[in-house]
């Protein structure tokens, strides 16, 4: 399953390369790193809704197992599952966990039973392969996690050069056999568009395997350019490449020019194949950071129409509705996603909503999704201070990278008794430093989220500047800033009233605007 970016949009602190505190969208893919993702306890801890026999069909997918001595083969131990995550993503019936989630589970005689109840799954499929000459035989096995029985089992040969013949093997094994055996019926299963140029899609399936950190991402999107030159009618390619492009743009040197090639290259996957759930995603992501948002509203209603079933889908609609100031909206669709797959990592940035209107212990479930990354670290922090915990959220902040000029702004305000009545020299100077670099995010939600941090620092006149910036982004934080707790020492201001009526008007030109395309 292709890998979204939430950057805002559906996004990891996989790999040392997504490290940025405000990362949203969190989307499946190899090579993702997951930064101690340590959910089993925390999920005990907290009040997440569980997978029942009633509930939805959740099947996740590990990295498969080299039974051989070719080292060259390796990248097939996350590109194998990542193709057949993507071929059960089109199976409306059944939840997938994105393989970001899985991706750490690489060693060899894991206790499946465990590992389900960690990713909260109904079903595992596992596997393994060896290259013998010049054939490679591939076996695949799915489990039922609760029983402990093995559905269905099968084993493929084919020639080791041809990967678009393996491809094939594997879709039809996945689709009549491996669909039927999780209980759905085949005829629910979409077809997808096909690899036809042999290079090309070995170019697709290595750059599967690369992390996403700076360097390495550049190397994947060099083979993704030359893999959809060779072939340019294979959607998944193509979707790659808009997520690796949308992380160039963020997470590295990029910029803009990174962004709008990601628009084009999304374009061209849901022009090729509009089932293709990530690529759907990721552009809906992309509109709202552009402050398209009644394209991306009318594209995420339209797919949650489409796929009702897909967490991913609400997720899209919650993340539009949350830029849009509607927030009881949005944490009902978050709500939704999580119960139909309650262990996805890639739905944390929902904590955003939760938090901004004053139900700071409901955000820290959602963060908790992502536990032990850096994303986690940051936001934890500013969750405990809106439930008033400064102490633990002094202590979340400790964690951070200690050369983050931002960190720097958030541990010296939590070491302070009161930091908005008494703000320091050394907070006042660090506030300076950082406030360029806050009105520089091209993202207006973390504009947004940096001015709740700097009005509880006490900076007022640099969170007002934040928050006419964010408005003026289309972040139509009307409810937000009359119930986030960060903003109490705001709202005595005339400026901050002020900025409410703009706020307010952003919002109604939602409403009309969503209200025409109702029509």
């Amino acid at each position: 399953m292709q890998r979204v970016a939430t950057g805002a949009a559906i996004s990891t602190t996989p790999a040392a390369g997504r490290s940025s505190h405000y990362g949203k969208y969190v989307w499946s893919g190899v090579g993702i790193v997951l930064v101690a993702l340590t959910l089993l306890w925390l999920f005990r801890r907290h009040a997440v809704p569980v997978v029942s026999p009633a509930g939805p069909t959740t099947v996740a997918v590990l990295p498969f197992q080299n039974m051989g001595t070719d080292k060259d083969e390796d990248f097939l131990r996350l590109a194998l599952p990542d193709e057949i995550t993507t071929d059960l993503s089109y199976v409306r019936a059944l939840s997938i966990r994105p393989f970001a989630t899985t991706s750490k589970y690489t060693a060899a005689g894991l206790d499946l039973q465990q590992v389900g109840r960690e990713m909260r799954v109904t079903d595992i499929v596992t596997g393994h392969y060896i290259k013998e000459g010049n054939q490679l035989q591939i076996t695949l096995e799915a489990v039922d996690v609760e029983n402990n029985r093995t559905l269905w089992r099968d084993t493929l040969n084919v020639a080791a050069p041809d990967m678009i013949a393996m491809r094939g093997q594997i879709t039809s094994k996945v689709r009549q056999g491996l669909v039927p055996a999780l209980g759905v019926a085949t005829e629910s299963a979409e077809t997808s568009t096909h690899p036809k140029n042999e290079e090309a899609y070995d170019l697709y399936l290595r750059s599967l395997a690369l992390p996403r950190d700076p360097g390495p991402n550049k190397e994947a999107i060099e083979m993704l350019e030359r893999a959809v030159g060779l072939d340019p009618t294979y959607a998944p390619a193509w979707s790659e490449l808009g997520l690796h492009y949308y992380w160039d743009s963020q997470y590295s040197d990029g910029g803009e020019a990174a962004f709008q090639k990601s628009n084009v290259a999304l374009g061209r996957a849901l022009a090729l194949d509009p089932n293709l759930i990530t690529a759907s995603v990721q552009s809906i992501a992309n509109r709202v950071e552009r402050s398209d948002l009644a394209g991306a509203y009318k594209a995420a209603d339209d797919l949650v129409k489409r796929r009702p079933q897909t967490a991913f889908a609400h997720f899209a609609m919650a993340y539009v509705l949350r830029y849009a100031g509607l927030l009881d909206e949005s944490t009902r669709e978050c709500e939704t996603a999580l119960a139909l797959d309650p262990g996805n990592f890639g739905l944390r940035s929902c904590s955003l909503a939760f938090a901004a209107i004053g139900k700071p212990q409901r955000a820290i479930d959602f963060v908790n999704l992502d536990a032990g990354s850096d994303w986690y670290k940051r936001n934890l922090g500013r969750f405990l201070l809106s439930a008033g915990r400064l102490g633990e959220a002094h202590e979340a902040f400790q964690k951070l990278p200690a050369e983050s000029k931002y960190a720097k702004l958030l541990q010296t305000c939590s070491a302070l008794p009161s930091p908005t009545q008494s703000p320091s020299e050394e907070l006042d100077r660090v506030a300076r430093e950082v406030e360029p670099i806050m009105l520089s995010n091209p993202d207006s939600e973390n504009r947004y989220n940096f001015a709740t941090d700097l009005g509880f620092c006490g900076q007022k006149e640099a969170a007002l500047r934040l928050l006419k910036s964010s408005i003026e982004g289309r972040y139509c934080a009307y409810e937000a800033m009359q119930k986030d707790p960060l903003l109490v020492s705001l709202r005595a201001m005339p400026e901050f009233n002020q900025l409410l009526v703009v706020a307010k008007k952003c919002q109604d030109d939602f409403l009309a605007e969503r209200a025409t395309l109702s029509h």
